[in-house]
């Protein structure tokens, strides 16, 4: 019996594997969020930006309970002195609670963040704390039986200044940790990366595209490539999300048109260096939320170079039965970068109507 299972394991290791499809797991000593091979996570945030999410969160479940305590006391007793050194005290080992000491790369890159901007972290608590943070929103200070703040109490927003957003203050102003179109977002819209309870989430990828790959006369991006090409690239972005194999000829439609725009943008210089068209094959590719969603049914959305947090989507696809002036009126109205708006209006008024308004579905010859 050990011989065969010797023998078949010898003839395992030769069976040829295919690599056309990745599919990215979690590491089982690390939180659930999958973590693609360009060290970003499905919501595209790098070790750093994790790391100080991380941070604030391990940070919030200690101090605001005890900022909110000490905040309830008398006047005669609560001084600034002492929540400076409740700030103070909490700081030192932040990078050694569990929220970020059980991933090795996140424990690192807050050990590293902590280096050079604890006081700037610190800082961001004293701007909470003189506009009110600590005391709840009613007024009412601490709970009215006296008891300690729940970590689900402090981290509900009860006790932040209205208009306070941790990820912003912390993560975006104070530290620079997170780009402006991550730390825009609440703390809590990151909590969920979509995996089921009890199990992580399996984020599928093609394996990464050359430089400048193009599939159907448009750049070909994966999941694994998504915020990289797309929501980091300061340009104007519409990316397309098609299911070629679920349906054929409204894809084919959809990529004939969106196609030919590019190309149309391709031959002026000035217009394609900030304008792309993007392509994702969703039977591949998972897109990585809260851009992606579960539904397998085409998109086409304008990823706006300055605004990439609010994605413009194309309401009505017709089932991919798109024309080149349809795509250009789009462009128009979703684009807040001149030169995309005045080269598509250009080429609106410049070209042909067959080129503006054919409509390949009707070609005799297919």
């Amino acid at each position: 019996m050990s011989s065969r299972l010797l023998l078949c394991a010898v003839l395992f290791a030769f069976v040829p594997r295919s690599r056309a499809v990745d599919v990215v797991r979690a590491n089982d000593r690390a939180p659930s969020n999958p973590i693609f091979p360009n060290g970003l996570d499905v919501f595209g945030r790098d070790a750093r930006c994790r790391a100080c999410h991380a941070l604030v969160n391990a940070l919030n479940e200690n101090l605001i309970p005890s900022i909110a305590a000490e905040r309830a006391k008398p006047a005669s007793r609560a001084t600034y002195g002492a929540l400076d050194a409740l700030i103070e005290a909490a700081l030192a080992p932040a990078c050694r609670l569990s929220a970020t000491w059980r991933d090795a790369t996140t424990r690192k890159a807050c050990e590293r963040l902590m280096e050079t901007r604890e006081d700037d972290v610190a800082a961001a608590y004293h701007r909470w704390i003189k506009r009110g943070g600590g005391s709840a929103r009613d007024g009412g200070g601490t709970r009215g039986d006296g008891s300690r703040v729940t970590v689900a109490e402090a981290r509900s927003g009860a006790y932040d200044p209205v208009g306070w957003n941790w990820n912003y203050e912390v993560c975006g102003r104070a530290t620079g940790a997170c780009r402006e179109q991550l730390a825009m977002h609440e703390l809590a819209e990151f909590d969920d990366d979509g995996a089921g309870d009890g199990e992580a989430r399996k984020y599928r990828s093609e394996q990464r595209p050359a430089d400048g790959e193009t599939v159907d006369g448009m750049l070909k991006v994966t999941a694994g490539t998504f915020h990289e090409a797309v929501v980091r690239r300061d340009a104007d972005v519409v990316a397309y999300v098609g299911f070629p194999k679920l349906d054929k000829w409204g894809h084919f439609y959809a990529a004939a048109a969106l196609g030919s725009v590019r190309e149309m943008f391709a031959s002026n210089e000035t217009a394609r260096e900030g304008f792309e068209i993007a392509f994702v094959d969703g039977t591949h590719n998972d897109v990585p939320p809260p851009y992606g969603s579960d539904a397998q049914a085409p998109t086409v959305a304008m990823f706006a170079a300055g605004n990439k947090n609010w994605p413009r989507y194309m309401t009505d696809m017709n089932d991919g039965k798109l024309t080149a002036f349809e795509v250009l009126q789009f462009i128009m109205r979703t684009s807040a970068k001149p030169s995309t708006v005045q080269h598509a209006h250009w080429l609106t008024q410049s070209l042909s109507q067959n080129a503006l308004h054919r409509r390949i579905w009707d070609d005799d010859e297919l």
